[in-house]
Order: structure tokens, then C-alpha cells, then sequence
């Protein structure tokens, strides 16, 4: 077995958490096996990357061992992890006959999913992703195809680029533990009601369904004007809003609102200063409706 243990410098990490990652044979863990565990964790206030290569099968059962021992007590933080890692681990633990774990996890995938409807992102992969807390991996394994990339795990002759690639997981995912506080920053503007933070827009039909959270508790309203009604009880803010759909130009469909508050539009797109643009495409502007919340809450104060 190879073990390769790296201080590094990094702000997330606590010490009652560890960030997992790991490299398989393939996807069925009822045949495929595990080949590198990869880690990183707190001790002695310094921040540690460790990984663990198992050079053949034989060595499988060991490395379980070892995801149990440093797992103990602590919560696990992984990029889609729910969803592969931790099922896997648990499938391959049953097959050596180990009994399976169920450790609290944070899995950062679930989390940035919540704020797609706001941020139009490359994509959700961790390669893309890791590039909004400025990461940017040399990893040997990228420039190589997937059939390649298999060929090594399965032979295990080359260990680098496996162990550089899984290196660079574990470190983006740790720097990504932040991100939700980016996102919740983002979406949050001053108003003289306090701080106050978009949490979901839904629209239904023409109704656009706006649910906001403020910093502070307020008195219990209700407002109904021609276009929008909105009603405040503790920190929550709820505002129902009059949507219309159709081209926003000749190419792109969404939703608009009356610019009642003459909003300036944030979108790339040639619109009639008349309407706001409450959703382009698959993306909700967010920037659009923080400023007519805003507009909206202290038109009633």
C-alpha cells in the first residue's frame, strides 16, 4: 500500500470533520473495488491531506479498515458523496463481511444544487465548480480519456496521476466547504427593514412566488397592490407577483414583470425599460428581484 500524507494550508476544515473522496475500479460496487482513499483533516490546529493507494485487491479490506478508523466521530464532507462514496464504501464494507456505517455527512453537490435556479454555472462538476473559490487543478489524469483512466486503476502500475487527481479532489472539495456563504451573500441586500435574503422563487402560471428571510423579526403585514401582494410575519417575507411569459428576444423565453419601480434591468438582454426580467431562460435574476423586494418592502413601511 502507498501513503502519502501532505500538510496544507486551508481554513475550513474543523476538527470533528473530515473531507472523503475516493477512486474506484467503476461504478458497481458489487464487482468494482476500491482502490484510493483519499482525505483530509484537522490535528494539532494543522490541516492534512492524506491518501491511501492500494496496490491490488488483496489490500481492499485494509483500506476499509482504515475509512473506518478515521471516519470514527467524525462528519463527513464530499462532493456527491451521498450519492456514490459513501454508498460504495458501505457496499464494499458488506463484502468483507464489515458492518456498514452511517456517519453524518455534508455533501457540497445537494448544496450548490439549491442556488442553480440563480447562478448559471459551466456545470456542476467538481472541475468546474472549484473554479468559483479560485482553484485551478494541474491534474494528469484530465488530459487522459476515461477508458485510459479505467486501464490505469485497473492495472495500478501508475499511481500518480490516480493519486494527483484524487489530490486535487479532496483539496477542491475543502475549499468549496465555504461556498453556500458566497451564494447566501450574493443574494442578500440592505433594506430598512434589515438585512434580507432570497431564499426560492417559484412561479406558478403567472404568479411568481417570492419567499424572502430577513435578519431581524418584524411586525405581522399584509399589502395587496394591483400587481403584487406581500405579507411579513416574523423574518419571513412572502411576495406573489404577476409574471407574463414570452420572447425576451428573438431567441431567448422568460419571464417579465411592470417595471412599476423603474428598476434598472440587470441582463444582458435589449429590453423595453417597461418590464423587468424576473427569469431568463432557466435562471432567475436574481439581482432583478432582490431590487424589486427591496422597492416593494419599503414602499410599505
Amino acid at each position: 500500500m502507498i501513503c502519502i500524507k501532505k500538510i496544507i494550508a486551508c481554513k475550513n476544515i474543523k476538527e470533528n470533520q473530515i473531507v472523503l473522496d475516493i477512486e474506484t475500479t467503476g461504478l458497481d460496487s458489487s464487482v468494482d473495488t476500491l482502490v484510493v482513499l483519499g482525505l483530509v483533516f484537522r490535528e494539532d490546529k494543522k490541516a492534512y491531506t492524506i491518501q491511501y493507494f492500494a496496490e491490488d485487491d488483496s489490500e481492499e479490506e485494509r483500506l476499509l479498515r482504515i475509512y473506518l478508523e478515521k471516519s470514527a466521530e467524525k462528519e463527513i464532507i464530499t462532493y456527491n458523496g451521498d450519492t456514490f462514496d459513501i454508498p460504495f464504501l458501505n457496499n464494499r464494507l458488506i463484502a468483507h463481511k464489515l458492518l456498514p456505517i452511517f456517519p453524518p455527512t455534508i455533501d457540497l453537490l445537494k448544496v450548490i444544487k439549491k442556488y442553480r435556479i440563480f447562478f448559471d454555472f459551466d456545470s456542476l462538476k467538481l472541475s468546474d465548480m472549484e473554479k468559483l473559490v479560485g482553484f485551478y487543478r494541474v491534474d494528469p489524469s484530465r488530459y487522459k480519456t476515461i477508458s485510459k483512466l479505467s486501464d490505469d486503476l485497473g492495472k495500478r502500475d501508475k499511481p500518480f496521476p490516480i493519486i494527483k487527481h484524487n489530490q486535487n479532489d479532496i483539496i477542491a472539495t475543502e475549499l468549496l466547504m465555504d461556498i453556500e456563504k458566497s451564494f447566501i451573500k450574493e443574494l442578500t441586500i440592505g433594506t430598512r427593514l434589515g438585512q434580507v435574503s432570497l431564499k426560492s422563487v417559484y412561479i406558478n402560471n403567472d404568479i411568481a412566488n417570492i419567499k424572502l428571510e430577513s435578519s431581524e423579526e418584524q411586525e405581522e403585514a399584509f399589502f395587496v397592490n394591483d400587481n403584487y401582494d406581500i405579507s411579513i410575519k416574523n423574518k419571513n417575507i412572502t411576495i406573489n407577483l404577476q409574471v407574463l411569459y414570452g420572447l425576451l428576444d428573438g431567441k431567448t423565453r422568460g419571464h417579465i414583470a411592470i417595471n412599476t419601480f423603474a428598476i434598472e434591468n440587470q441582463t444582458d438582454l435589449r429590453i423595453d425599460p417597461h418590464f423587468l426580467v424576473i427569469r431568463q431562460g432557466h435562471i432567475y435574476k436574481y439581482k432583478n428581484i432582490l431590487s424589486l423586494s427591496k422597492k416593494i418592502i419599503e414602499n410599505h413601511l
